[in-house]
């Protein structure tokens, strides 16, 4: 690294490192390098700078005059850097755990599992924005968001979570003695809709069905559509892994089902931005992980 008007950062280091030590090897242990490396390193700043900086004799150094006014404010400086990453480091673990997730997938999946999370880190301050908005991570400073899809975000790290294909579920009552043979017979019944999302027209639309005149439709939060659903008052287009005890349970039938739009393989993904994640993300992750590898185990 070069900046404009200095010399190389690694040799201000070197120098920092073996002033403060009056030892190359102990400034070169500190470095993960050789003594041989940081006293090359000094000697190319002592070029640089056209003075003597370390006066080696024996085996010992000592520092001239000049090198001992650079040592000084060198030390100061780079104590300072350490207290700065050291602070921000601090700073970044007391923020709260920010992480951006589906309404339907929040209220379903995600909060009947969450107290184990809170029992396990009770000091990790969670802060969850369920959204059918696809929010900008970088924009929002989010560590985390859990997304349906097909893991093409650009610009992020997007690692498979929970594969999930659609269905279409209803009650048991609404359904009644009707039969549901093709995907168009769904116009016959009352219809939920997510709010702000466009999946239940992309699954018609993949199956070649087009309703333009349908007005018994509910638009909800989605965190309130399952729950319409199971009460009867329409019917939804929901992840197969948010339904799948209400089907057991018998709460819901399925009337349609697909592995994704029009076929295509879908599912939930955890999404991040690239680099290394902080420690309470990956702590979430990890639990994450092991609460849908424990749903996989489980009895069904």
């Amino acid at each position: 690294m070069i900046l404009s008007g200095l010399p190389p950062l690694t040799q201000l280091r070197a120098f920092e490192a073996a002033a403060r030590h009056l030892s190359f090897s102990a400034a070169g242990r500190e470095m993960n390098v050789t003594h041989v490396a940081v006293s090359q390193q000094v000697r190319r700043l002592e070029e640089h700078l056209g003075a003597a900086l370390i006066a080696r004799s024996g085996r010992g150094l000592e520092l001239t005059r000049d090198g001992a006014w650079l040592a000084r404010r060198l030390i100061d400086s780079f104590d300072g850097i350490r207290a700065a990453i050291s602070q921000f480091g601090a700073a970044a673990d007391r923020r709260p755990l920010r992480v951006t997730l589906t309404p339907m997938f929040a209220a379903n999946w995600l909060m009947p599992r969450l107290a184990d999370f809170r029992a396990a880190h009770p000091e990790i301050e969670l802060m969850l924005n369920p959204s059918p908005e696809r929010t900008d991570l970088w924009r929002e400073n989010y560590d985390l968001a859990i997304r349906f899809g097909f893991g093409d975000w650009p610009g992020l790290e997007a690692e498979p979570f929970i594969p999930s294909g659609f269905v279409v579920v209803a009650a048991p009552g609404l359904v009644g003695e009707a039969r549901i043979e093709d995907p168009a017979d769904l116009a016959r019944l009352p219809w939920i809709l997510q709010q702000g999302t466009d999946e239940f027209d992309v699954w018609l639309a993949a199956h070649d069905v087009e309703i333009s005149d349908k007005h018994d439709v509910t638009h909800l939060p989605g965190y309130m559509v399952l729950a319409a659903a199971r009460d009867g008052q329409g019917i939804a287009l929901a992840s197969r892994v948010l339904v799948e005890e209400d089907l057991r349970a018998g709460r819901l039938v399925a009337l349609f089902g697909d592995d994704g739009y029009g076929g295509l393989r879908a599912g939930y993904y955890l999404v991040h931005r690239p680099g290394p994640m902080r420690a309470a993300a990956k702590q979430f992750v990890r639990w994450l992980k092991q609460a849908a590898k424990a749903e996989v185990r489980a009895p069904g």
